[in-house]
């Protein structure tokens, strides 16, 4: 009987330990073209990348995270684009689109922290958090190409301290790899 017990323990530790070791991410398609496999940004254009508003959780704002987002997705497209440009200041949608063309840039990306959760996982066991809804348009027409929301979470197990600009590299290269597809440049 000590045995099972034993085992089952050891096997329900393990899923514990796999599970709580290890990001997750989701990526899902919430608007733009009808196709079902989505856009297919042309990687010889130019792309604008808007400034978001700094994400919060509860009162708790956390300053230059916008910067630190729109950083990240420039990184991100600057592996598949020409030329990527990021806004200096938070502008509205209409402002990003007149910015975009007045700098040539066929695309303007608009991103939105949803939420951005911060929080000690080394000796808490909460993961942080971090969503980005991403909307793409034609800087010239004002059409929307493709929209989606990106979510992440940390391990709950670390040794570290995890935070939310963490999570943001590998969802935002397969974001760029979906937005580009597999035969844009590197």
């Amino acid at each position: 009987m000590n045995a099972r017990i034993i085992g089952a323990s050891a096997a329900a530790a393990m899923v514990v330990a796999i599970t709580g070791c290890t990001a997750s991410y989701k990526n899902v398609k919430t608007g733009g073209t009808d196709s079902a496999a989505g856009a297919q940004l042309d990687s010889s254009a130019a792309v604008y990348i808007a400034l978001p508003k700094d994400g919060a959780y509860g009162a708790k704002a956390y300053a230059g995270s916008g910067r630190t987002v729109a950083s990240a997705i420039a990184q991100a497209l600057s592996q598949k684009a020409r030329r990527v440009d990021v806004a200096e200041a938070e502008q509205n949608r209409d402002q990003t689109l007149s910015e975009a063309k007045r700098l040539g840039a066929r695309y303007a990306v608009i991103p939105v922290i949803a939420h951005w959760e911060q929080r000690a996982t080394e000796w808490s066991g909460r993961p942080s958090r971090m969503s980005l809804d991403m909307s793409v348009y034609d800087a010239d027409t004002g059409t929307k190409i493709d929209a989606r929301s990106i979510t992440a979470r940390s391990r709950t197990v670390s040794f570290t301290s995890t935070s939310p600009d963490s999570l943001l590299t590998s969802p935002l290269k397969a974001y760029a790899q979906q937005l580009y597809g597999a035969g844009a440049r590197e």
